[in-house]
C-alpha cells in the first residue's frame, strides 16, 4: 500500500520546495495538497507555472484551497464547521505524513491537530529556516499566544496531541525531521536534517520541461535585484535605495541589464518612482520563486539583495554560474552575524561600499 502525504503550503518557495519533493524523493507515494492562506494566491492561476505546480496537473492526488481556514477573514462559517470540513474531506484519507515549511504559523500546526496527527516533517523556509535565536519570542510573548491558541483549539473542537509551537520557526517538538537545499548551513537544533538532492531538483524540472513550461524570457547578459520592502520597514530612506541602485547601474551598464524584481510588499509608489526615477533598470514582474527562474532563464551573471534566501541558491537550480551578492553592508542596522556566516558559507559576496560593488559585479 503507498504512504498517503500530505504537503502544506503557505508561500510560492514552499510550493516549489513541496513540488520538488512530491517529484523526487517521494514519487512513488499519494501526494495531496493543502493550500493554506498561500501568498498572492489570486495571482497564481495566471502563470502557467505556478498554476501547474499547484494543481492536479502537477502530480496530486488532490488539492485542498484552505485560503482563510480557522481566519478571523472567514466570517462565513463557525471553526467547528470549517474542521468538520477538512475532516471530511483531508481526514477520510488516513494520511501518513505531513511536509510543512513552518511550523510557527497557527493555522498549519491546527491543521495537523484537527486531523489528529501527532508529528510531521519540516521542509525548507528559507533563510530563517537555518537559525531562529534572534526571532524568539519572550516567554511572556510565548505564553500569552499559547492561551489564545489553546481557546482556538476549543472553540474549533481540535483535541490532536502535535504540540503547538509559539517561539521560534523550527522550534516545534513535533517535528520528527527536515528536508534542507543545504542542510550543512544548519545553525539551529533539527532531530533529522536531509539534504534536498539534485537529482529531486532535476526530477521535478524535467516534469516542468515535458509541460513546455521552462520558457526563457530574458534577453541579453542581466543582473538581477530582487527587492525587499527595506524602504517600507524604515530600514532605508528611498533616496538611499535609489543611490544604491544608481551605483549598480553604473556598473551593469557595459555588461548588461539590470532587472528589479518587486517584493510582494513592496508599495506601489516605490515602484513607480523607480519607473520614472531609473528608466534603464527593467521592471522583472514575476511571481514565481527565483530560485526557479534560475533553472531556465540562463542570461542572469548575478543575483543581487540584502538578505533574501534566493542568494543561497543559485548553485542548487542555475545551469550556469550566478554570482550572489548581498548588500548587507550597505545597512543601517547590521544583520545578525549568523546569517551574515550563512550566506557566507554558501558563496555570497558582501561588498563594503561602492568600490566593493563594482568588484563584486564583475563577470
Amino acid at each position: 500500500m503507498k504512504n498517503k502525504n500530505l504537503f502544506i503550503v503557505n508561500t510560492p518557495f514552499h510550493l516549489l520546495t513541496s513540488f520538488i519533493l512530491a517529484q523526487g524523493r517521494f514519487n512513488g507515494d499519494d501526494n495531496y495538497l493543502a493550500l493554506i492562506h498561500p501568498h498572492g494566491y489570486e495571482k497564481w492561476q495566471d502563470n502557467p507555472i505556478m498554476r501547474h505546480m499547484s494543481s492536479a496537473a502537477g502530480g496530486w492526488q488532490q488539492v485542498f484551497p484552505l485560503g482563510n481556514w480557522l481566519s478571523s477573514r472567514h466570517k462565513t462559517t463557525s471553526y467547528k464547521a470549517q474542521v468538520a470540513e477538512v475532516r471530511a474531506s483531508i481526514g477520510i484519507l488516513r494520511i501518513n505524513t505531513v511536509f510543512l515549511g513552518s511550523d510557527i504559523d497557527v493555522q498549519n500546526q491546527l491543521l495537523v491537530g484537527a486531523l489528529d496527527i501527532d508529528n510531521f516533517c519540516r521542509y525548507e523556509d528559507g533563510l530563517y529556516s537555518y537559525y531562529n535565536e534572534d526571532r524568539r519570542r519572550s516567554l511572556a510573548r510565548s505564553f500569552f499566544h499559547q492561551t489564545k491558541i489553546a481557546l482556538l483549539k476549543t472553540m474549533a473542537g481540535i483535541t490532536g496531541k502535535v504540540n503547538i509551537n509559539t517561539s521560534t520557526a523550527g522550534d516545534n517538538q513535533s517535528g520528527t525531521c527536515d528536508f534542507m537545499y543545504k542542510p550543512e548551513l544548519l545553525q539551529r537544533f533539527s532531530p533529522c536534517a536531509y539534504k534536498i538532492e539534485q537529482e529531486w531538483i532535476a526530477k521535478a524540472l524535467e516534469q516542468l520541461s515535458r509541460q513546455k513550461l521552462l520558457v526563457p524570457t530574458i534577453e541579453g547578459n542581466s543582473f538581477l535585484y530582487l527587492s525587499q520592502p527595506l524602504v517600507e520597514q524604515k530600514k532605508f530612506t528611498l533616496l538611499e535605495e535609489t543611490a544604491v541602485l544608481q551605483e549598480i547601474l553604473r556598473n551593469v551598464k557595459t555588461k548588461g541589464r539590470l532587472l528589479y524584481k518587486p517584493h510582494p510588499n513592496d508599495s506601489s509608489y516605490k515602484i513607480n518612482y523607480y519607473r520614472k526615477t531609473l528608466p534603464d533598470m527593467v521592471i522583472y514582474n514575476s511571481i514565481e520563486p527565483v530560485e526557479l527562474t534560475f533553472a531556465y532563464e540562463k542570461k542572469i551573471q548575478a543575483i543581487i539583495s540584502y538578505q533574501s534566501s534566493a542568494l543561497l541558491f543559485p548553485d542548487k537550480f542555475a545551469r550556469q554560474p550566478v554570482k550572489a551578492i548581498s548588500l548587507v553592508k550597505f545597512y543601517k542596522e547590521p544583520l545578525h552575524p549568523a546569517y551574515i556566516e550563512i550566506m557566507h558559507k554558501a558563496g555570497v559576496s558582501f561588498p563594503e561600499d561602492v568600490n566593493g560593488m563594482a568588484s563584486a559585479l564583475q563577470v
